[in-house]
């Protein structure tokens, strides 16, 4: 099995991954974005770049973060742990751009984001249309420290799944790495609206909210939002004892936040806290 899989990849080692925003890409959610045939749905304000895909003979790393392992232990890795190599047999039965993105899964859960990376790209090559591959890219890229090229394979990650929620939410920590506050807000903006369940979104959206404006009121919606819903990890637990209500009054808060009507959002978040605290 070891030759098997050895023979899958070539031997590239991990670099230290920053995490950033903890949101790995859901390919049933950015592939459910897509129209008919296969077509992304419009989407005038972001459009993917030009450029065609092309694999880079070498690919440039940040130097401070460049750690690479002998190729003796990528191959230790690959034959030791089960899933990976059960996702690396599974490429070489049928090598489509969905096993090769599994695979590149794998690799990032054992961070080792070179390999990644590579695999992620020869995805792309099979299908230039995969949401998902675009994301995990452009967050590899981003967790590297280069925002710049995070910046295209995000874009296009939008671009074919316009609906995903967590394909916004990378855009957005892309765009906040580069100081585009505004537009990153917009991005977290759009992603909660998507999807109100997303706790680490909320917590981006808030973050971006206090660097640009500590004093405002959405800092101060921010704030309730998550009194009202406590431990953000566990919101549907949260509001389980006091039923529908306390859950409606939050997602009604969360609607007004994404949509910077602060007050009203307040408002909601207050009469969820409520609920919550008097079951």
């Amino acid at each position: 099995m070891a030759g098997v899989m050895a023979a899958a990849c070539a031997a590239r080692g991990p670099v230290r991954q920053l995490e950033l925003s903890p949101t790995p890409q859901n390919s049933a959610e950015a592939r459910s974005s897509l129209g008919e045939g296969g077509a992304p749905a419009p989407e005038t304000a972001l459009q993917p770049p030009a450029e065609p895909i092309a694999k880079p003979a070498v690919k440039p790393v940040p130097f401070s973060v460049r750690i690479r392992p002998p190729s003796s232990t990528v191959q230790m890795v690959e034959a030791a742990d089960p899933d990976l190599a059960a996702a690396l047999l599974k490429l070489s039965l049928s090598p489509t751009a969905e096993n090769h993105r599994r695979v590149a899964e794998e690799y990032v859960r054992l961070g080792i984001l070179d390999k990644a990376h590579e695999f992620l790209t020869d995805a792309l090559a099979i299908d230039p249309n995969d949401a998902a591959s675009w994301d995990g890219r452009a967050r590899i890229w981003r967790d590297w420290g280069w925002p710049n090229l995070a910046l295209p394979d995000a874009t296009r990650a939008v671009h074919f799944a316009p609906s995903s929620s967590a394909a916004r939410n990378t855009l957005g920590t892309v765009l906040q790495t580069l100081g585009r506050h505004r537009e990153a807000r917009e991005q977290y903006e759009k992603a909660l609206q998507l999807n109100a369940k997303a706790p680490e979104v909320l917590n981006n959206l808030c973050f971006s909210l206090q660097v640009q404006d500590p004093g405002s009121d959405g800092v101060q919606a921010c704030y309730r939002a998550y009194v009202a819903g406590g431990d953000l990890d566990g919101i549907d637990q949260t509001f389980a004892a006091v039923g529908q209500r306390g859950r409606a009054q939050y997602n009604v808060g969360i609607f007004h936040l994404a949509r910077r009507q602060y007050a009203s959002a307040v408002k909601a978040f207050e009469v969820a806290h409520e609920l919550r605290i008097g079951r």
